[in-house]
């Protein structure tokens, strides 16, 4: 999306039917929030606190 300054995508599912659309704001947030998971999980690891 970067590469060609894209700021929606279309998503359509297995048989080529359009079933939405992407915004890039929404895909930062989901790779945020996957960080920010991760970050947790081993913050808690490395306390010794366990997992979650």
């Amino acid at each position: 999306m970067k590469e060609r300054r894209l700021k929606n995508v279309p998503l359509t599912d297995l048989e080529s039917r359009p079933v939405g659309v992407l915004n890039a704001r929404d895909a930062l947030e989901i790779l945020l929030q996957e960080v920010e998971d991760e970050e947790s999980l081993l913050r808690d690891y490395v306390m010794c606190v366990g997992y979650h």
